[in-house]
């Protein structure tokens, strides 16, 4: 007896986990009847989420975060026991933007990864010649993708607050905002970082796993009331999920995903604008081309799959950081509601994958490739560093926050003292 399933994604290279479940029959074999159902916009798939149209989603892993923070249209409903994929977003700009910040300031434009060092000369030219604020674009308030963006920004001086102006913009909707002039910049998922530099219209400066090395991008999520009712249900698809991606991680499989996602049912983009970051080739990143970043996508290597209670908890420091969640917030609880790695473990555990011990590890110690001992049996895990070198304890939330020079002036822990970041040197 086979159950029937409708789950949400977006078309974007990530969704390739739920494409190749369904398209290489792996949900069917774990009994479960799938219906993939295309979502335009992020707000619009959450809805449906919320409102019981589909039973399960491919969404931003802080939105399962602001859900359990009590922020947005349905507080306290979601949870996620499946982080789908690490790292994959990127920030683009504008070529025209790209040539000027490498008119005001070329030495800066050398260093990898590169900084917004030089973006900051360009906006500190413009508010002395009376210019209007450029504008940077991201998918969703509550996406990784705003913070990374943010996080780039500030890292350089640049307070994304009253510096730039930031509007959100649908992934598949960027690169023609871009080249029609409405934005300067953006953050997104694949392909629509690539088709714009295929395009000749953006130029990709860094990629979010050199912002956050191996940092959470997407998770299955699911409401708690259902994954309560169909808790077998619920472990089934998971096992379906993980099983498809420890298939997708084998390099020796990316071409087939790519070929399979371009097509119309899922991103329907050009093959060739797929592609690329999924096999990690002619990468572009600093405005120039890598020719082999294997880690773009992470979809099962490195523990991929299970959701740390610390990256919940990074992502609602920059909730705190930003004014977008106050500092009361209960942060031990969000953590604990929105992310379930004892649900991942009872899920995965007949496959044979290897689960930590731990559900909380400092973020931002290993520059390189390191063994995970504290696990069911021991990971090799990648690098988790931050581009400015910083380190997250997630049992000190409070002090990370004020750690930061640039953050909200809204926030409880003190009035943000921007004074450190004029003795910045560039």
């Amino acid at each position: 007896m086979t159950r029937e399933l409708k789950i949400g994604f977006v078309p974007l290279t990530d969704c390739a986990t739920l494409a190749m479940a369904k398209e290489r029959g792996t949900f069917l074999g774990r009994g479960l009847d799938v219906k993939l159902k295309r979502y335009g916009s992020w707000a619009a798939m959450r809805d449906a989420l919320g409102a019981g149209t589909i039973d399960a989603a491919q969404l931003l892993s802080p939105m399962v975060v602001a859900s359990s923070a009590g922020l947005g249209p349905f507080p306290g409903e979601f949870m996620t026991a499946f982080t789908l994929n690490l790292n994959g977003n990127a920030i683009t700009v504008s070529s025209s933007l790209f040539d000027l910040m490498s008119k005001r300031a070329p030495e800066t434009m050398l260093r990898r990864p590169l900084s917004a060092y030089a973006l900051k000369s360009v906006i500190d030219q413009r508010k002395e010649e009376g210019k209007p604020r450029l504008t940077f674009a991201h998918v969703f308030p509550h996406s990784m993708h705003a913070m990374e963006l943010r996080y780039w920004l500030a890292a350089a001086g640049i307070d994304p607050s009253c510096d730039i102006d930031l509007v959100v913009i649908p992934p598949s909707l960027m690169v023609d905002a871009l080249a029609s002039g409405q934005i300067d910049g953006y953050c997104v998922g694949e392909p629509w970082n690539n088709a714009a530099v295929v395009a000749g219209i953006g130029r990709t400066v860094i990629t979010s796993g050199e912002i956050w090395s191996n940092g959470p991008e997407k998770v299955l999520a699911v409401r708690k009331d259902w994954a309560s009712e169909n808790n077998d249900i619920h472990l089934e698809l998971l096992r379906a999920l993980s099983e498809t991606s420890a298939w997708i991680d084998d390099m020796d499989n990316r071409m087939t995903v790519a070929q399979a996602i371009s097509t119309p049912d899922y991103v329907n983009a050009p093959f060739d604008e797929v592609v690329g970051s999924l096999t990690g080739k002619n990468r572009q990143t600093g405005g120039e081309l890598r020719i082999d970043m294997p880690d773009f996508n992470v979809f099962h290597r490195y523990a991929a799959n299970f959701p740390w209670r610390s990256h919940a908890k990074w992502i609602l420091s920059q909730m705190i950081r930003w004014g977008e969640a106050p500092d009361s917030v209960d942060v031990e609880h969000v953590a604990k509601s929105s992310f379930r790695p004892d649900i991942y473990c009872e899920a995965v555990r007949p496959l044979g994958v290897a689960c930590p011990k731990s559900d909380e590890k400092m973020e931002g110690t290993h520059s390189h490739a390191w063994l995970l001992t504290e696990a069911s049996r021991p990971v090799a895990m990648g690098p988790d560093c931050f581009m400015d070198g910083r380190v997250f304890d997630p049992s000190n939330v409070d002090a990370y926050v004020s750690g930061f020079a640039i953050r909200s002036r809204q926030t409880l822990l003190g009035e943000s003292d921007t004074s450190q970041i004029s003795s910045m040197t560039v």
